[in-house]
């Protein structure tokens, strides 16, 4: 009996092991899945980013919804967006991005709002995201917003095991006109850490010179790390070429999610249209791979 009791704990022992080992190798993979880059307008993409204390309408939802309280109009935005990857050494990685993006904002009452639908793939990942916002005049000069996005993300190594998640996050904003060249704005992205590692404190400004020039300039950090290690910042300058024509190019440097890079862009603005085309260059620091983006989009204001 002893020998026979003993004989069954050895084959249950083997079993287990025969499971146990195959599903950890299997399961392995979902630790290495990689992160899906944040979701930027074709505007936000020639800036490289920077926009924070700017005073725009369809990038509400991703940059600070505070500005929403300064517009009197509506908008809808359509947003189509590829990217290519290259490794360290140049050669181009198979796999490659694809963005969709449509945007819808009404500010024409006392409250302002914004909803956006967001998709992208990524060799065998897909991210979808559904984003509202809300914003409202606070005094004469200053406005205050949120966001409240839900992000669903399928991830894969190999596409055939799959990692799916659900997130829900906020974002705060605060919009300030010190003057009709000067504002300020400071955004506060999920304050709560619905998602691990994702908060971040980020204050910037926009000055624009004679109508000409707009300097734009963000700077940032997760606060509850060392300032050195998750410290953020963006700059950018708009220039008018002709009277509705616009050209710009943005700089930027993210110790957080270890992101460096460069954005250019131009723009054409109508009395109703607004189109927009973008190339984004990010080199992620760790592993020196290169990301090149091409984002075009077409604004309707009504």
């Amino acid at each position: 009996m002893n020998k026979l009791f003993k004989l069954n704990i050895h084959s249950h022992h083997f079993l287990i092991v025969k499971l146990i080992i195959p599903t950890l190798f299997l399961l392995l993979p979902l630790s290495s899945f990689s992160e899906i880059r944040e979701f930027q307008t074709t505007w936000s993409k020639s800036t490289a980013g920077a926009g924070v204390g700017s005073i725009l309408m369809d990038e509400a939802n991703s940059v600070n919804p505070a500005p929403l309280g300064f517009f009197q109009m509506g908008s809808v935005y359509l947003q189509k967006a590829d990217a290519s990857f290259t490794d360290g050494e140049g050669q181009e990685l198979n796999k490659g991005g694809d963005t969709t993006a449509v945007i819808i904002s009404d500010a024409k009452g006392a409250l302002k709002g914004s909803i956006s639908y967001y998709k992208y793939s990524e060799r065998f990942d897909e991210r979808k995201q559904y984003s509202v916002s809300i914003a409202s005049p606070v005094l004469e000069k200053s406005a205050f917003g949120v966001t409240y996005k839900l992000t669903k993300d399928r991830l894969s190594e190999n596409g055939s095991i799959y990692s799916e998640t659900k997130t829900y996050q906020t974002l705060f904003g605060v919009m300030h006109a010190v003057s009709n060249n000067f504002t300020i704005g400071l955004v506060a992205k999920d304050p709560i850490k619905k998602k691990e590692n994702d908060t971040k404190g980020i204050l910037g400004f926009q000055y624009v010179y004679e109508d000409f020039i707009s300097i734009m300039f963000d700077a940032g950090t997760n606060y509850y790390k060392p300032l050195e290690e998750e410290f953020l910042y963006r700059g950018a300058f708009q220039v008018k070429v002709f009277s509705d024509f616009f050209l710009r190019a943005g700089i930027f440097n993210d110790k957080g999610i270890k992101e460096k890079g460069t954005g250019i862009g131009i723009g054409w603005v109508g009395p109703r249209l607004v189109f927009n085309v973008a190339l984004k260059n990010t080199e992620e620091m760790d592993t020196s791979e290169k990301i090149k983006e091409t984002a075009l989009s077409l604004s309707y204001k009504f």
